[in-house]
């Protein structure tokens, strides 16, 4: 039997029927201004293109017909069962009950990580649940709960709707990654949520584990991939196909990571710092199971109807310098020489003389283009001379090039922005926030305590961003006097806490900077500094 295609073919042969009035040999006897041929050939052309159409219709139909069988008949698939990367060796619940049955609360064998947290188990037609996920900064360190964004979001709401029930949980675990966040969203969307709120980035690098197993596939089969997630038909062919994959591993023994049941951060072990080297497969598997777990985040909160706002967060640029630089493995030890020379000629300039430093020290990253702390020390030059577009470029790199990467690495951010347009997720971007509100445009220590922590008043400036994000939603109405109120709420909220507070949030600053590492030399002179008595 001839298929459509072939059908088509000679459908489109038989109207190549030879005009009245051709020779017998083939030559035409019409005059050259004749067109009489034309029609015929658009015909020909048209019929050849409704054939090649019907064919691919009939083809599809059946495909449509069954997807939307499928999605009639068929439940879709839970999202993310299954984490291709990683595995733990147990998991344990956040949240259980309390004493009396009616509230949830945070586990206590969860509060190393934690802080106390509650709601109630029954949940009133009028309460609006926000959980926030992320790590220290989403919990608000180096101080807390307290002066975190949540707690500000919270009062922003009340200051809208003050008799409204407003529920704004946080869920920041220290150290805590989006693979660790992934399975505390199963969970939570067993507690009725109407929000989640994603702040995350920064710690993907703290713990040890490999991936080897890592395939490397083009980007354009992975968005591929993602986006026929969204048929129903191939969402469970891959449920069914992952499972039989997990089953034979299982029965042969897993490769992947297997993660103890909390965090066991590098840094939290003695030599921690110089267990870091630059290992390129590990940053590129990294970089792509940060980026799996977000579609994973935002897909299973789409699948169970709650709304989700992903947060792009803001890094330290111009006062953190890079935790561990190395240097290119290729160099020749005439190269290194040469390099350790510029940079030694450059340290004993004074930075009066910033230009001369910034030309010695350009040459060196010639020929040693990857070692983190030469590259921000170029940065300091361009932004003590003041050409802050210099700077900025030169402290990304920087950042880039971190063999400890405790900040988000650009591709990362890009993964954020990226999630965020293909799923249609409002973005608030903090990290272009910032920028705006610097007057270098350069994330500095005006906004930042240290790295990655955002001050008080950056974590105000977080909340009003979210409120704002959550008003553009319809999820809230700003009404008249709305600032005075919320002043007055933050007023009365910062008098209730006492100096022990703040004490211990300076105290844990101080134990993060030792847990870091301390600042390099060779920087130029502070303006606070040229101050002090």
């Amino acid at each position: 039997m001839k298929t459509f295609a072939q059908l088509s073919f000679f459908g489109a042969k038989r109207t190549r029927i030879r005009p009245q009035g051709c020779t017998a040999g083939g030559a035409e006897s019409m005059t050259p201004g004749d067109g009489r041929t034309k029609p015929s050939r658009r015909r020909g052309r048209l019929r050849l293109v409704f054939f090649n159409l019907a064919a691919i219709v009939v083809v599809l139909s059946p495909l449509v017909l069954g997807e939307l069988v499928l999605r009639l008949c068929v439940p879709a698939p839970p999202v993310g069962l299954d984490d291709p990367y990683v595995s733990f060796s147990g998991l344990r619940p956040l949240f259980v009950l309390d004493s009396t049955g009616s509230r949830f609360e945070t586990a206590e064998n969860r509060l190393t990580y934690f802080c106390p947290q509650s709601f109630a188990a029954a949940k009133s037609p009028g309460t609006f649940r926000v959980f926030c996920l992320g790590g220290s900064t989403v919990q608000g360190r180096p101080y807390a709960v307290e002066t975190s964004f949540t707690t500000w979001l919270e009062l922003n709401l009340r200051a809208a709707r003050p008799g409204a029930d407003w529920e704004v949980v946080n869920c920041g675990g220290v150290s805590y990654a989006t693979y660790r966040l992934v399975p505390i969203m199963r969970e939570l969307l067993g507690y009725e949520p109407d929000l989640f709120i994603i702040y995350t980035g920064h710690n993907e690098f703290l713990e040890d584990r490999t991936y080897r197993r890592l395939k490397r596939m083009p980007r354009a089969l992975i968005r591929l991939h993602e986006v026929m997630l969204n048929l129903r038909s191939y969402s469970l062919a891959h449920q069914f196909l992952s499972r039989r994959r997990a089953r034979r591993t299982d029965a042969g023994g897993s490769s992947k990571a297997v993660l103890p049941t909390e965090v066991q951060a590098r840094l939290d072990f003695r030599d921690g710092l110089e267990s870091y080297h630059r290992d390129q497969a590990w940053r590129q598997g990294t970089i792509e199971h940060f980026g799996h777990n977000l579609e994973t985040m935002v897909r299973m909160s789409s699948d169970a109807g709650v709304l989700v706002i992903l947060v792009n967060p803001v890094s330290n640029l111009k006062d953190c310098p890079p935790f561990k630089s190395e240097s290119r493995t290729d160099l020749s030890e005439r190269q290194m020489q040469r390099v350790l020379e510029l940079r030694e000629r450059a340290g004993k300039l004074d930075w009066a003389d910033a230009y001369g430093k910034v030309r010695l020290l350009e040459q060196a990253a010639a020929l040693d283009s990857r070692h983190a702390g030469l590259l921000y020390l170029i940065g300091k030059c361009y932004e003590h001379i003041g050409r802050s577009t210099e700077a900025k470029k030169w402290f990304a790199l920087a950042k880039e090039e971190d063999v400890c990467p405790l900040r988000i690495l650009e591709p990362m951010h890009d993964a954020i922005l990226d999630v965020a347009a293909r799923h249609r997720v409002p973005l608030v971007d903090v990290k272009a926030l910032i920028e705006e509100r610097t007057e270098d445009r350069i994330p500095g220590d005006e906004w930042l305590l240290d790295h990655v922590h955002p001050s008080i008043a950056c974590h105000q400036l977080i909340a009003d961003e979210l409120y704002q994000t959550m008003e553009d939603m319809g999820l809230v109405r700003t009404p008249r006097g709305w600032r005075a109120r919320r002043d007055d709420l933050r007023q009365r909220h910062l008098s209730s806490l006492n100096e022990a507070y703040y004490a211990r949030g300076v105290a844990r600053l101080k134990w993060l900077h030792e847990w870091s590492r301390g600042p390099i030399p060779n920087q130029p002179p502070r303006p606070s500094d040229s101050m002090k008595d």
